[in-house]
């Protein structure tokens, strides 16, 4: 592949069984450029959306008005920024337009006061028509959604919200969302940022704000490849049965996933789980992976790949038996923990304490009983986590939120 990245994989077991095979799992990585950082870096393309909504008041929009006049320094002459702010009203603070005087930049943002209701529908749509009409092929083109409550005024049905997000990133653009405090709704900020091709972010207290827009920031700064497309062609002897990770949708008969944008060093994890039909003994090509992206480590240079993975069948009984990839099984156990958390989500909101509890520290035991049989001090760490959240439980707005980033990050294998 080119230089902008690089893909790996690896198979749950070395050796499937002639007669056919369920639950077989493949981990594709692909990495950002892992070498030096680009001298002269993709331009960027950014609108800050901000809610000001009257719950923002205080120290909220304090830190937020801090976190965004950093973008502002951070940015060059060449790059543009937009920035809107939303209440029950959407007012644009900063129409589109180089960072030249970031002064007078600043001082606007600084001027944003708190308002009324929350019209998020209105802030995002808003934010996205300014990059999509400056949209430029090698620009990093992004929206930055920041909000503390739920949607109350204009669009409020989660799934126009995600069809909005979704018709944006078609179009090249990518929506990251940070959800801040305990009054937001974080199913709604998670699926807009996957819907949209961007990232998702829990800020627990607003002091926090500055930094989560310094990591999504820095990784802006660092795009290697742009609008990253998997198309997933099995053989015939091959069946997909989930994709964990990221969303795939159907095109042709085949499964696409969006990865959007990929960042310098930056490791992205697609967990797919596979049955096999019959097949004879030795290697065969059971998947071929399709990748489309633009290149910005230079230019924009529209590239395209097709990589075949094959496996290693086989009707020999200790071929069979040997261990599995440590790698991909500790990978695997993580997404498990993901459904899981899930699941003891639904048990929580059900009113269920006692089931809920019980899912998360059965998962707890079974990944500190791998921990030992894997010797893998990530399960340990893994499995600490979930048992300091079973620890004085109290189920409230604010562990919900520290449960469901839980189950963000372990499904997207971080």
């Amino acid at each position: 592949m080119s230089q902008a990245i690089a893909v790996n994989h690896a198979w749950s077991k070395v050796y499937l069984p002639t007669g056919g095979a369920e639950k077989v799992y493949l981990l594709i990585e692909v990495r950002g450029n892992e070498g030096e950082k680009a001298q002269i870096r993709a331009l960027i393309n950014l609108s800050l959306v901000l809610d000001r909504s009257g719950s923002m008041s205080g120290e909220a929009l304090l830190y937020s008005k801090k976190a965004c006049q950093f973008v502002a320094d951070q940015m060059n002459v060449s790059d543009l920024l937009s920035l809107v702010a939303f209440d029950d009203q959407v007012q644009t603070i900063i129409p589109p337009s180089k960072v030249t005087h970031k002064d007078l930049i600043k001082h606007r943002i600084e001027s944003i006061e708190t308002g009324g209701t929350t019209n998020l529908s209105g802030g995002m749509i808003e934010g996205a028509q300014h990059v999509r009409k400056n949209k430029t092929d090698g620009v990093v083109n992004r929206v930055i959604l920041l909000s503390d409550g739920h949607a109350n005024e204009g669009v409020t049905g989660k799934q126009k919200l995600f069809a909005i997000a979704k018709e944006y990133r078609s179009s090249g653009g990518g929506i990251s969302t940070m959800g801040v405090g305990d009054g937001f709704d974080e199913e709604l900020m998670e699926g807009i940022a996957e819907h949209g091709g961007g990232n998702f972010y829990y800020i627990d207290k607003a002091d926090g704000i500055p930094e989560i827009f310094e990591q999504e920031l820095e990784g802006l700064l660092s795009v290697v490849a742009q609008n990253v497309k998997l198309t997933l062609n099995p053989s015939d002897g091959t069946q997909i049965v989930a994709i964990y990770g990221y969303l795939a949708e159907e095109q042709s008969g085949k499964p696409v996933l969006q990865l959007g944008d990929i960042y310098h060093n930056e490791v992205k994890s697609i967990l797919i789980e596979l049955a096999f039909y019959p097949h004879i003994q030795g290697e065969h090509n059971v998947i071929q992976l399709n990748w489309d992206y633009i290149d910005v480590t230079e230019s924009a240079v529209a590239c395209s790949t097709q990589i075949e993975i094959s496996a290693s069948f086989t009707s020999d009984i200790n071929l069979l038996n040997e261990p599995g990839n440590a790698i991909v099984e500790q990978q695997v156990e993580l997404t498990k923990s993901a459904k899981v958390i899930e699941d003891a989500m639904v048990a929580f909101d059900n009113g269920d304490m006692e089931q809920g509890q019980k899912l998360l520290k059965a998962q707890a035991d079974q990944m500190l009983r791998l921990s030992v049989t894997m010797s893998s001090p990530a399960m340990v760490e893994e499995s600490a986590k979930l048992y300091s959240q079973l620890e004085n439980f109290e189920y409230s707005s604010k562990k919900r939120k520290v449960l469901h980033q839980e189950k963000y990050r372990r499904m997207k294998r971080k």
